[in-house]
């Protein structure tokens, strides 16, 4: 019986990290170290490069050309705990940790002028879905007669890119609209393989290929008034093709096998999505900004070979909120910023098994800083998320995961 039990613990194990390993954020927003150092909040400020993600009709508040680059580095750490009221000797509790670099936006804005309005283009890169992560070390199964240890390491790279070329118009003063396309590209491709250390000559690898493509567009208004801005920000509709082709080789006691698979097209629908945006500025040097989006993706679609079904997400409506203070020195300016924003999941806790009905939903404490010289803008921003996977109680098991982590940004602008 205390086998039976054990071996229900490994596999409950097994079934759970790799899945929160992988975890993956469909909070589609813009980036930019100085939006997520005020939380995402940016729907209504949206007066840099980064407008194309966050709201394009922001791009008409640039009267000079300018060009910008961002990247990403990102460290989750997974808490999992788990308790055996029969066994208490099974009770066992342990850290992972997943890490990666990545591009995350590149972009070049050119202002000119229409009828003495502000006409401005661009075009960006954009990560909209990060997917990379890299995670390695040791485990043991229950082979059914003892434990045999195992030394892993996976590694995903890529993600769901855009490239994006943009249009803002300022129609009056006061009113700015704009509108981006959005050409889906990239992918990702995970590699996984065990070595055993008790069994040298056995072995096992996983390599998953896979190809994104789509198209969609964003539009936006803004309103710049008295101290207030008001924004406005809508992601229209799209498909999301992906194809995939995977491959399994593996050798245990002398006998090797392998298997590879290519997928027919898969296609996910995305729903239509809109946010609202606040900027209050009772000062020059100070900045209260809010943000709501909502994110209906219990609407989404999957279909395979011409069968449809419901994909089982959770809807993904998120606060933002954020404030930037501007500090200026004899040559120099150094604006500093901190916020707050909601991190829901698209899943439920134990993956939507019906263990734990309640979606994930995450907190995402942010502060940021910059330094403007000249023409060259610099910037740096951190992001702390909180999350708890899974915390269920089922047939004298207790299991509990929680998720702690890192995000730093950085960010370079220059105005020719």
């Amino acid at each position: 019986m205390f086998k039976k039990v054990a071996a229900t613990v490994v596999l409950i194990t097994m079934a759970i990290v790799p899945a929160i390993a992988q975890d993956i954020d469909f909070n589609i927003m813009g980036t930019g170290a100085r939006a997520r150092g005020m939380g995402g909040a940016f729907i209504g400020v949206a007066d840099d490069a980064t407008a194309v993600g966050w709201n394009p009709a922001g791009l008409a508040q640039l009267d000079k050309p300018e060009a910008s680059m961002v990247g990403l580095f990102n460290m989750k750490k997974f808490s999992y705990e788990f308790t055996v009221d029969a066994y208490p000797e099974l009770n066992d509790s342990w850290d992972e940790t997943v890490s990666h670099i990545a591009p995350a936006f590149a972009s070049f804005v050119l202002p000119t002028k229409m009828a003495d309005k502000n006409l401005v283009f661009a075009i960006a890169y954009q990560r909209m879905i990060d997917m990379g992560y890299v995670r390695k070390g040791d485990d043991e199964y229950w082979d059914g007669v003892s434990w045999v240890p195992y030394d892993y390491e996976e590694k995903t790279t890529g993600g769901l890119d855009a490239i994006s070329p943009a249009l803002a118009l300022q129609v009056t003063p006061q009113v700015m609209v704009g509108m981006a396309g959005n050409i889906l590209i990239n992918g990702y491709k995970t590699e996984y393989n065990e070595t055993y250390p008790d069994y040298p000559s056995d072995s096992y690898e996983y390599t998953m290929e896979s190809d994104l493509s789509g198209f969609n567009m964003n539009a936006g208004f803004l309103g710049t008034f008295n101290k207030v801005n008001v924004g406005a920000m809508f992601r229209l509709p799209f498909t999301m093709t992906e194809k995939y082709s995977e491959e399994e080789n593996w050798s245990y006691g002398g006998v090797t096998g392998n298997y590879s698979e290519t997928s027919p097209d898969i296609e996910i629908t995305m729903p239509f999505m809109f946010g609202f945006g606040l900027a209050l500025k009772p000062t020059d040097k100070l900045t209260f900004a809010a943000d709501f989006e909502r994110r209906p993706y219990s609407s989404s679609e999957v279909t395979v070979e011409g069968e449809t079904d419901e994909i089982g997400y959770k809807d993904c409506n998120q606060f933002r909120v954020g404030l930037e203070y501007i500090m200026s020195g004899t040559n120099s300016v150094f604006p500093v910023r901190l916020g707050f924003r909601t991190d829901p999941r698209v899943y439920t806790g134990m993956y939507g098994d019906g263990t734990d009905t309640t979606q994930v939903v995450g907190k995402v404490f942010t502060g940021g800083f910059g330094l403007v010289m000249g023409k060259l803008m610099l910037d740096l921003a951190y992001e702390f998320t909180m999350a708890n996977h899974v915390d269920a109680e089922f047939g004298g098991f207790a299991i509990k995961s929680d998720e702690a982590s890192h995000n730093i940004m950085a960010s370079a602008i220059i105005h020719f």
